[in-house]
């Protein structure tokens, strides 16, 4: 049996992370106001994106709190192989960093309002700076092996991930998921959805159509871009978006 993928030992710079009760004053402040004396203070806020977490099926190996306590300036950290492809977990725009000290290779997507999440320990840059994403697009692929390009002080196959406030500080990015990606289905508008056992569809405001050969899907991603990627209940909810309600199960 294998042995468990080592974290990394080192996520670079930056300012400290954001602790408990100061998140939980954040988030209130990101929900529009404060309390002060027992009464609701309006405050111009900036909005945190709507954000969800591609790696739900991952196992954390290394949370947020362990990551504080061993002087990280935190993070989560998933198993995965080398080579996993990599889901923006909010739509943005993309800045690659390479070899960035300890983080080594870095993605960093841009969220609106000053926001932005980072996945390190890269193996490959899939997209070039300025892309514009959606939730669900591929951005890189995981890394992480020790000594490999693009792992950094990473001493096994896993990835982290981490976002960073308008301020400058790190926060928790599970903090701010939301249940389900967004699926957002305007007049004619097509989307590619995935998840594991589901295989990829293509759906559309009262359309669903499973995606059965190679070709088929190669096709729909030049059409409509790379497909918005969950686990299997999200797939089934957005197949219920787009028929407004109605659960149907794909043809044969």
């Amino acid at each position: 049996m294998a042995s468990e993928p080592q974290s990394h030992r080192g996520d670079g710079g930056g300012l400290p992370a954001v602790g408990r009760r100061e998140l939980l004053r954040g988030t209130a402040v990101v929900a529009g106001g404060v309390v002060l004396g027992g009464l609701f203070q309006p405050a111009p806020a900036l909005a945190a994106p709507v954000i969800y977490n591609p790696f739900s099926g991952y196992r954390i190996t290394d949370g947020w709190q362990e990551h504080i306590d061993r002087g990280s300036a935190g993070g989560v950290d998933f198993a995965m192989s080398v080579g996993t492809n990599l889901p923006a977990c909010g739509a943005g725009t993309i800045s690659n960093l390479p070899n960035n000290g300890t983080a080594g290779h870095t993605v960093t997507i841009n969220h609106s309002d000053g926001y932005r999440s980072q996945y390190l320990h890269l193996s490959q840059f899939l997209l070039a700076n300025g892309t514009s994403v959606a939730s669900g697009a591929i951005v890189g692929r995981s890394g992480g092996a020790a000594g490999a390009p693009g792992s950094g002080s990473s001493t096994g196959p896993h990835l982290h991930w981490h976002m960073i406030d308008p301020a400058g500080r790190r926060i928790n990015p599970l903090t701010y998921v939301s249940p389900t990606p967004p699926l957002d289905l305007w007049k004619d508008d097509m989307r590619l959805i995935q998840s594991t056992n589901r295989g990829i569809a293509l759906v559309g405001p009262g359309y669903f159509r499973q995606l059965r050969s190679d070709e088929e899907v190669h096709a729909a991603v030049a059409l409509v871009g790379n497909p918005l990627v969950g686990n299997d209940r999200q797939f089934d909810l957005w197949r219920s978006i787009a028929f407004d309600g109605q659960v149907k199960a794909p043809s044969a």
